[in-house]
């Protein structure tokens, strides 16, 4: 159980990591600002007809295999011409498509494609996609991505958790590719009972815990914030998927009060694995941009130096100090740097990225240099004389904005 415990943690902080510098390198053709929180971005279902020249409804007919003589093929019967851009297909034509997809008379499937010169149309890639008429008006009827924010999102609130399942995941995908400042502007039409029951329903998927825990966050009251609290402290070493939003929405609704027992109860409590300290330190990171001003910028630097004591956590606490601005820890940094050992080089790359940083804190305004930055600069030098290569590596390889 604790090796297992130990691989999941391990795999949840890569899966972290990547989406993080995916997001940051522009790697994936999901929208700027997505709430990087609530889950993982994903192409929705109205993004990809909203992208689509050709949209047709139709019912599956039949599938033919390849053969030495033909292609693969499916054949459809085209129920409603959603969209056209070529202007030649009609409601009864057939239409094939090169690829197999299985289904049965009375099987609905929306095919989208875009214009192409040579085929006329190209067909998405992936199979034609399995709709009900439910999910097909859903789709149809949906706001553009054009539409004011807080009425684009009104309408995806009431299909969350919907009882058709390609419903529900794709109403939680707006939600989750939505900017958190499009979230909080439609904070009052958010079902608050439902977000409950739904954070307590075992059946409610994991993956979706964060995002509706930040959304309770958003709308709930001190009732919600104590439920908050539970599930905060009943989360298992080997089941805390989903609680980064939960903490950020507790601490939303709780302020400094619940920052302080977020202290003591994650932060400081050596007997939680590393894993568990890291989610609570993205809630705090998370809030230092999205909190709305609920916790002052001190408070949430004192919250994360806590975790300059955890070895496995310290290079991502100096890390986001630095770029907070928390220049009162030159000598405290020093003396980690002296006392680390040669192999911890990360450790040692994140102080050297901090006080590179620090020397870089200076006013365009002011003719007069900070004395953090004087400090710095000496502290750098002394770095130099202890690692010059290390510290020309930090000097060409900056990575802090």
């Amino acid at each position: 159980m604790a090796v297992r415990v130990k691989l999941k943690r391990l795999a949840d902080l890569c899966r972290l990591a990547f989406v993080a510098l995916g997001l940051l390198a522009g790697a994936w053709a999901l929208p700027a600002g997505a709430c990087p929180i609530c889950g993982v971005p994903t192409v929705t279902l109205t993004e990809r007809l909203a992208r689509a020249d050709v949209a047709l409804l139709v019912e599956w007919v039949s599938s033919q295999p390849a053969t030495n003589d033909t292609a693969e093929k499916t054949t459809y019967e085209i129920v409603q011409v959603h969209r056209d851009a070529l202007g030649k297909y009609k409601t009864g034509d057939w239409v094939s498509v090169g690829q197999i997809t299985a289904g049965k008379a009375g099987n609905l499937f929306l095919l989208m494609g875009q214009k192409d010169d040579k085929l006329g149309v190209r067909w998405e890639r992936e199979p034609a996609l399995a709709v009900s008429e439910t999910s097909y008006q859903y789709i149809i009827q949906a706001p553009s991505s054009e539409t004011p924010a807080d009425k684009r999102l009104s309408y995806f609130i009431k299909f969350l958790e919907f009882p058709d399942v390609a419903i529900a995941n794709d109403a939680f995908s707006q939600f989750v590719n939505a900017p958190t400042k499009d979230i909080y502007a439609v904070a009052a039409k958010l079902p608050r009972e439902k977000l409950r029951r739904w954070l307590a329903d075992s059946k409610t998927p994991p993956t979706r815990r964060s995002g509706y825990g930040l959304m309770l966050g958003m709308c709930g009251d001190s009732g919600d914030a104590k439920f908050l609290e539970g599930v905060i402290d009943k989360a298992r070493a080997d089941d805390s998927l989903g609680i980064v939003g939960v903490t950020f929405g507790y601490l939303l609704l709780t302020g400094d009060t619940g920052l302080t027992t977020i202290e003591k109860s994650r932060l400081a409590n050596k007997k939680l694995a590393d894993g568990e300290v890291y989610d609570t330190a993205l809630a705090i990171r998370y809030f230092w941009s999205y909190g709305n001003g609920k916790i002052s910028p001190e408070s949430l630097r004192a919250a994360m130096r806590l975790l300059i004591d955890r070895p496995a956590l310290a290079e991502i606490a100096i890390i986001d100090l630095a770029r907070w601005k928390d220049w009162d820890l030159q000598q405290r940094l020093m003396a980690l740097y002296k006392n680390t050992d040669r192999a911890e080089t990360k450790l040692k790359e994140a102080i050297i990225h901090y006080m590179i940083a620090c020397t870089k804190d200076v006013p365009k305004e002011s003719k007069d240099v900070p004395q953090h930055v004087v400090a710095a600069r000496k502290h750098l030098d002394e770095l130099r004389q202890l690692d010059p290569k290390l510290v020309a590596s930090g000097e060409k390889l900056f990575y802090l904005k």
